[in-house]
Order: structure tokens, then sequence, then C-alpha cells
């Protein structure tokens, strides 16, 4: 699968014209087309027919085919993303940020963080393709020279899940802080790349209890999971809140507290959002309750931290 990419609305199969189902290679040679027939099949379970492109008609060359690739499905990139953390390991200076933060080796092994490095990454991606990974459609992959190549700044890479555990994007506490701490993996400005979209955080087990909190960011949510026990849901930004309601609605808490940092107090940003995501979980009948805390702390994680240390 990773010598193919998936067609799409922006890269139709050259056969049917169709936007799903169908193959093409990487390489803009043959296309893998599931609905006509050919005298090729292709693989032994009716994956479709083989068709080479040149006896069909032009196809966009795959170099101008830019950020407009669809991202895959969240149990192609958990394949992707598990493969990738597998390859990559943790810096000493990356595991003694995070025992500062308040984690400990344990959990750190548990949460999965890995060290995306500033080298050696088209190594990391040939030895994916080696496994057979599936590399279309996942942000952090692009496709350059004739192969798969990984995107990304490098520093603390984090498993970002949703509410199977599945991990559909990573999100990389920068070594460089160039416009932000933290970065997406993505490959949106790369041939053949996608956009992670920002997704929802899901850190603990869903089954610990019925008590949901929302934070900011996957770190601040994985440490507060952790030290309350609790399930916490990151938003990249709280201005991405409205990704947090179709898992409130799956889940059902009986409650739900916002946590968000205290900046709240005097940044106008976040209480304009702070109070539509309050307004429209009221809405809908979810019992809604507010943290507050000491300003000297800024996120609940440094409360939770610092805080317990300095009680």
């Amino acid at each position: 699968m990773s010598d193919w990419l998936r067609v799409n609305k922006s890269l139709r199969c050259p056969v049917c014209d169709k936007p799903d189902w169908c193959l093409i290679s990487t390489d803009g040679k043959v296309a893998i087309c599931a609905r006509v027939e050919s005298k090729e099949p292709a693989g032994n379970k009716g994956a479709g027919w083989l068709h080479k492109i040149d006896t069909i008609k032009p196809l966009t060359p795959l170099k101008h085919i830019q950020n407009k690739t669809r991202k895959a499905a969240p149990h192609i990139l958990d394949i992707a993303y598990r493969a990738l953390l597998t390859e990559l390991q943790l810096s000493p200076k990356h595991r003694e940020e995070l025992n500062h933060r308040g984690l400990t080796d344990e959990e750190i092994s548990k949460l999965g963080y890995k060290t995306l490095p500033a080298c050696g990454r088209s190594e990391i991606a040939t030895q994916l393709n080696h496994q057979e990974i599936a590399l279309a459609g996942v942000p952090g992959f692009y496709y350059k020279a004739g192969q798969w190549q990984l995107a990304g700044p490098a520093g603390i890479a984090m498993p970002v899940k949703d509410t199977r555990i599945r991990i559909i994007g990573i999100q990389v506490r920068c070594d460089v802080a160039e416009n932000g701490k933290y970065k997406w993996l993505s490959s949106r400005n790369y041939n053949a790349g996608c956009s992670p979209c920002a997704p929802i955080h899901v850190a603990g087990q869903i089954s610990i209890n019925s008590e949901l909190w929302i934070t900011e960011g996957p770190l601040k949510a994985d440490i507060a999971s952790l030290k309350l026990n609790r399930l916490v849901l990151a938003v990249p930004g709280v201005g991405n809140w409205p990704g947090v309601i179709p898992i409130i609605r799956e889940l059902r808490p009986e409650r739900v507290i916002i946590a968000f940092d205290m900046d709240k107090v005097n940044n106008h940003a976040v209480k304009l959002h702070r109070n539509a995501l309050v307004k429209c979980l009221i809405s809908r009948g979810v019992r809604t309750f507010e943290a507050d805390w000491d300003i000297n702390y800024k996120g609940l994680d440094d409360l939770l931290i610092q805080g317990a240390v300095n009680a």
C-alpha cells in the first residue's frame, strides 16, 4: 500500500472517474480500478483490476498534486503512527524535560512519547516502506524523488488519540520554537501530503468515571488525566472547542468541567470561546462546571504539579 495513493475528490480514478475505492500508483503509471475490469486482476481478494494509465488518458503528474490528498481513515493513521513511533527513541534530553514537567519514566513510556529527530528522516520513511505501511494520506508524510519522506519539526512527538485509543495525529513540542512551541506533524504544503486538521485529543481511560474535563493541548491533558485520574479532552487552541461536542455526545458524561488556562482572566478571546463552549454545553443539557485556581499557575498541569509541591 505504500506504493499507492487512494483516490479522492481531487485525485479521481483515471479509469472510472470515481473519487473512492480505487488506487493510483505513486509514480502515476498504473491504477487499480475497483469497478472497471481488465485482463489483470489486482491481488487475490477482488481488490480490482490493473490498468496502465498511459493507455487510458493523461493523469495530472503527482508533482502537481499539493494540499489535495485526503487524510486517511483513523485505523490507517493508527497503524502508520504506531509504526513510526516504534522506529523512534526518546532522547535523554527530552526525557529530562518531561521529568521536569512532572512525568515519571513509567508514565512517559505509557504515553508513548518519542523524539522526532532532525536527521535521518529518509531512513525512517524507508524503513516504514519496507514494512509495507500505508503512508498515503498520513499527515507528516509526503512523496518526493520517487519515495516517501517524513516532514515536521524536531522535538518531542506526542501521540494524539481518539475515543477508541487510536493514534490519529502527532503533536510535536519543538526543540526550536519558531512561531509557536507546539506544532502538528503535517505535510500539507508538500507533494501528496495532507493536513492533520487539528484533532481533539482524548487522554485517559474512558471507563474511569462519568466526569470529563476539557483543557488546552495534548501534553497538558495527558498530565491532568494522570494526576486527576479523569478523562480529559484537549482542544488544540480554545477556538477549536466545537470539536469536543461530538465526543461529549458520544460519551454522555454526567458532568463536564472546563479547565482552560488562567489567561482567560484577562484574555478577551479566551473568555469569548469559553463562554461559547459553556453556552453550547448547557443548551444541550450537559451539567457544566468551570475550574478556577490561583493565577500564579497558568495551566491545569502547572497547578497539579507545581501547586501540589508548593501546597
